[in-house]
């Protein structure tokens, strides 16, 4: 697990890259249950593809789209920035004081 963290800080250390940690508090208000990828094509419209364990689903409804886009915002604002989110890995990584 520490080589985990250590590539997480890596990662946060890369240009064009944005780690942030979403703390465990938040809890019910969490806006995902599955995996989701918000992409964003070349005209700037924007998909969703989300994965459960038996399927995966592309969707281009903008109601989806649109909502899971707003919760992936709301994840964001409530979520660490990066340096926050690199010292709580850190002192993961350092174990109990």
């Amino acid at each position: 697990m520490d080589e985990q963290l250590q590539r997480l800080v890596e990662f946060a250390g890369l240009p064009n890259s944005m780690l942030q940690v979403a703390p465990y508090d938040i809890g019910e208000r969490r806006s995902f249950n599955l995996s989701i990828n918000l992409l964003t094509l070349p005209d700037r419209s924007v998909i969703a593809y989300a994965e459960s364990r038996a399927q995966g689903h592309l969707d281009r409804e903008a109601t989806f789209v649109l909502s899971a886009l707003s919760a992936y915002r709301q994840l964001q604002a409530e979520s660490l920035s990066q340096a926050e989110s690199v010292a709580v890995i850190r002192q993961l990584r350092k174990g109990p004081s």
